[in-house]
């Protein structure tokens, strides 16, 4: 199975795509990029209810609406104000090379510091103590903007909240960013791809007295090698009754008689998530009662991402799957959501759980990933990445759910 996922050789660009070098930084770009049709769905749907603009923070945003890998500061979106990065300033030249050609880039400083002769333009310093200070100075008399404050620390969105007005646009930046475009779901799918080969490589790794760890470390080396920006999340290698625990770290754990491997992983391309889950059986034949649990956990995932449609409650996807458990007489040993969406987070809308209220729309990605876990014995859970379409769903995760034993 391994070998037919191996790429070979390291993946530098993806089809399609240009590099070009500024100030020695070397900067992704590629056809079609979504960054600037972001830009205008996030400000269209803040406009829709009354903002005039928005502010942004947290990396996951400013990844969403720059496309720049690991991005500091915040952003304001605004007509009346216009688009403004502001950063810190040891971050201004990075800034300044990477920004669209509309943002204007503006750096803040701690005030009482001497940079009188900083090789940076004075109408572009401003003297603050914090993000809310550089925010207030930035925004003067705009008004009737809106920011994700969930994103915020607490004193800059106190700064927003009290002295400007800001508004709680939070629910309008998680429901946008929800809806994959095309290129969007272009990228998670090509993320998908390079976990799938990272998988094959760890799994090519297994031997009697490989660790845990070794074999994490193997499937972050891989997904770099590919041309990730980095691992979706720090990788899961998990052996043995280890298998039970769903959010397991590695550990020296090594490989030494039969018995079950459990691996989530996935990659970041341009920003955008993958997310990945296989359980497999290590050395000899697969037992007939860990095989039953591996069939049902299947049954479970094959039910619930065949619920996944438009205009299908999330609840709905998340019964499916325990449905299935519950015939098998394993609903007890299902202890976490059935999925969630994927995106410039690992985790976002909707959410694929009991009393979800989210509805599913076309474009959005979910993780549709039942599993169960038998405290002390072993776990097992299978995981795939579904679209939600026009008429219905596309399964983005191309190798089998039950893979053979090695």
């Amino acid at each position: 199975m391994a070998s037919d996922l191996s790429l070979g050789g390291a993946l530098c660009l993806v089809p399609g795509a240009l590099v070009k070098c500024v100030g020695g930084v070397e900067v992704l770009r590629v056809m079609g990029e979504p960054w600037a049709s972001n830009q205008r769905r996030l400000v269209a749907a803040a406009e829709s209810v009354g903002f005039k603009g928005l502010v942004l923070a947290g990396e996951a945003n400013l990844v969403y609406t720059l496309g720049v890998k690991m991005p500091s500061g915040a952003l304001v979106l605004s007509g009346e104000c216009g688009n403004i990065w502001l950063v810190p300033l040891l971050d201004y030249h990075r800034a300044l090379s990477l920004a669209p050609g509309d943002f204007e880039v503006k750096a803040f400083y701690r005030g009482g510091e001497a940079l009188k002769r900083v090789d940076v333009p004075r109408g572009a310093l401003i003297e603050a103590s914090n993000l809310g200070e550089a925010l207030k100075a930035v925004l003067g008399d705009c008004s009737g903007l809106g920011a994700d404050l969930e994103w915020l620390q607490e004193p800059a969105a106190a700064k927003l909240r009290e002295h400007l007005g800001v508004g709680d646009a939070s629910s309008v930046v998680s429901r946008v960013r929800s809806v994959k475009s095309p290129e969007e779901a272009d990228r998670i799918e090509e993320a998908q791809r390079i976990a799938e080969e990272a998988l094959g490589d760890a799994i090519d790794s297994l031997g009697e007295g490989v660790s845990e760890e070794q074999a994490a470390a193997v499937i972050e080396c891989s997904v770099r090698r590919r041309g990730a920006w980095r691992e979706a999340f720090p990788s899961i290698a998990a052996f043995y009754s280890n298998t039970a625990y769903p959010h397991h770290q590695p550990t020296a754990t090594t490989l030494g008689h039969p018995g079950p491997v459990l691996f989530d992983l996935g990659a970041v391309v341009d920003g955008y998530h993958s997310d990945l889950t296989r359980t497999l059986w290590w050395g000899g034949s697969t037992p007939s009662q860990f095989r039953e649990v591996l069939e049902a956990v299947e049954e479970a995932l094959g039910e619930a991402a065949d619920t996944v449609a438009p205009g299908v409650e999330a609840r709905d996807v998340d019964a499916a799957a325990r449905r299935v458990l519950e015939r098998r007489g394993l609903a007890r040993f299902f202890i976490h959501g059935t999925g969630h969406g994927v995106g410039v987070e690992i985790h976002e809308k909707p959410y694929l759980r009991p009393g979800s209220q989210d509805v599913l729309e076309p474009g959005m990605i979910v993780t549709v990933e039942p599993g169960v876990y038998i405290a002390g014995r072993f776990g097992v859970r299978i995981e795939d990445l579904v679209l939600v379409t026009k008429r219905g769903r596309r399964v983005l995760t191309r190798i089998a759910r039950i893979l053979p034993g090695v």
